[in-house]
């Protein structure tokens, strides 16, 4: 009973949020009445609700004591945002999580290495690339010489290459989704520890990835790409270990 319930919860749930975001149902506006939402979706009002709790979650719905289910938004933004937040709060392990975001990370960037030179604004995106590779080269003495600020600076440039590659695939669902995700990301590479060396090295690699691009050289990009964002993959898995590897290999 209890599925068959879910699974009529998550079906109306699925026919209102598709009337939230073509606009039929709009921002502002309120739901019909639980009751006269069980009458139109023909079931009992225990669905009802839990289909709102579910629209609630994803933040399409605001649900107020006393007062009828209000539609919070049907732009595209805000509902990117709510499939962010049902990812990070979904069962998944904090290590499979990870993991997911370093493969998407590696498979846009690479995407976007490879048509770059088709970019129409490629010229734009690569002086970002430049400003945030010389920042980090800039860091490295001070990194030698153990400077917090050096080293968070770092990072933070780091962070804006790959966001970067990531808005010049052009997709906007999602660049929207790492928008939102990368903060995992972010927190992730400051809790790892990298030598002085590691990090100059990387910061090397990175400025070869703007020379391959100013220049045209595309197989060389996705290499660069690949090779330097495979290493930070592995650096991030040994940081948050498989859970079920680890329980493997106890037992």
């Amino acid at each position: 009973m209890d599925y068959i319930s879910q699974t009529k919860s998550a079906r109306i749930a699925s026919s209102l949020e598709e009337m939230i975001l073509d606009n039929r149902l709009k921002s502002g506006s309120f739901l019909p009445s639980q009751q006269v939402l069980a009458d139109q979706f023909n079931t009992s009002s225990r669905p009802i609700r839990e289909a709102l709790k579910l629209l609630e979650a994803k933040g399409l719905v605001i649900i107020s004591q006393g007062r009828r289910a209000q539609v919070r938004s049907n732009n595209l933004d805000q509902y990117v945002e709510s499939i962010s937040t049902t990812i990070v709060n979904s069962k998944i392990s904090q290590a499979k999580l990870m993991r997911n975001l370093m493969q998407v990370r590696i498979t846009v960037a690479t995407s976007a290495a490879r048509g770059f030179s088709r970019l129409e604004n490629r010229d734009e995106y690569l002086a970002q690339l430049w400003n945030a590779s010389n920042r980090m080269e800039a860091s490295i003495p001070f990194i030698f010489q153990k400077d917090a600020k050096a080293h968070a600076d770092y990072l933070k440039a780091e962070g804006e290459i790959h966001r970067t590659l990531v808005f010049a695939n052009g997709n906007q669902i999602l660049s929207c989704i790492y928008d939102n995700l990368s903060p995992l990301l972010d927190s992730a590479m400051n809790s790892i520890k990298f030598t002085p060396t590691q990090m100059e090295k990387r910061s090397k690699d990175y400025s070869y990835l703007c020379e391959a691009l100013q220049n045209g050289q595309t197989d060389l990009a996705v290499a660069l790409v690949l090779v330097t964002l495979t290493m930070l993959e592995s650096k991030v898995m040994d940081h948050y270990p498989d859970e079920s590897i680890a329980m493997a290999s106890y037992a």
